[in-house]
This record gives structure tokens, sequence and C-alpha cells, in this order.
């Protein structure tokens, strides 16, 4: 985009029928934003049960954001649309723990501690864990944090961080980090 853009996020709750986000996405490709990011998922319960919810975090030029909704809202299958502050503006980075139960219990009690001094500061830093056990669940949590959404920091707890972990390590910096923006 040539001019100044800023980042911003949209909640579409809508039909869960085929083509709604090809109708979503042209829309906001009509008004001449770029969709960064994409969460879909199907509500199993409360009054939107068996509807689609649709995340996204889309950049925008200094157009009208207003008419933007309003054209989203037109859509038929479209029930409702919100704007919200997106998940950067909100939670920052995410520092992703994984590792043994006490491990892991260890190393957040630091990071929490860490991240606060951050915020305190106006950072944005959030701090995620997930206890695990066995080398290849492990490696499968390894993996899937490259395709986390703003995960910038990985921290493995724990003594079996061979083997599988350690490859898996290698796919994740590899992979780079698509969630990062100094």
């Amino acid at each position: 985009m040539d001019t100044e853009t800023e980042r911003c996020a949209l909640r579409i709750i809508a039909e869960n029928t085929r083509g709604v986000l090809r109708d979503i996405a042209s829309v906001i490709a009509e008004h001449g934003a770029n969709i960064l990011m994409v969460n879909q998922e199907i509500f199993e319960t409360g009054p939107y049960a068996g509807m689609g919810e649709v995340y996204l975090e889309y950049e925008a030029g200094p157009a009208d954001r207003e008419k933007l909704i309003r054209d989203l809202d037109a859509l038929s299958q479209v029930k409702e649309v919100k704007s919200f502050q997106p998940f950067d503006n909100i939670f920052g980075s995410r520092v992703i723990i994984i590792g043994g139960g006490a491990q892991v219990a260890q190393v957040a009690l630091g990071a929490v501690n860490e991240a606060d001094r951050h915020n305190i500061r106006g950072e944005r830093i959030s701090v995620d864990t997930i206890p695990l056990v066995g080398e290849r669940t492990l490696a499968q949590a390894v993996d899937a944090v490259s395709r986390l959404q703003r995960a910038s920091i990985l921290v493995l707890a724990g003594s079996i961080m061979g083997g599988d972990i350690s490859k898996a390590v290698d796919r994740v910096r590899e992979a780079g980090d698509p969630g990062y923006r100094p």
C-alpha cells in the first residue's frame, strides 16, 4: 500500500455457509484494505450456535472504516460486525513456555515477573504455558509454535530436550516468525 496504513481488527458473526469468507474478503478488498490475519470458528453453544465467527486483522489507509463496517453488515449472511483493537495492541508479543509441569511453573513465574516489568513501561508481553509429557507430544507442540499468532519467544523447560524436540526447534527456527514486527 502506498499511503500510511493502520492495523485494524474486526469480529464478524455470519451464517456457516459456502462463500461467506469469499464475500467478506471481497468487500474488504473493494475498500482497498489488505487482510493480514484470519481466524475462523463455528460456535458450538450460545446464541450464535451453528454460526461462524470470523476474526480478522487488516491493514487499511485513511479511508472511511465505518463505511467498510456498513458494507460488511449489508451482506445477507452477516449478522454482526464489530471493530476491535488488534491483538498486538492488547496482548503484544507472546512468550510460549513448553515442558514438564513443575519446570514450566517455575519458568512461568520468572517470565511473568519479567513481562510485568516491561508492561509497566508500556510494552505488551503475554505469557502462555503448556505443561506436557513425552517427547513426541513436546515435539508436536514446538512445531505448532511457528503457526501461533504473535509468538516471539519459545522457552523449553525441562530435561527431555534432545532428539525429536531438537529437530522441531530447528524447524521453528527455519520457519521464522511470521508475527514478528519490530
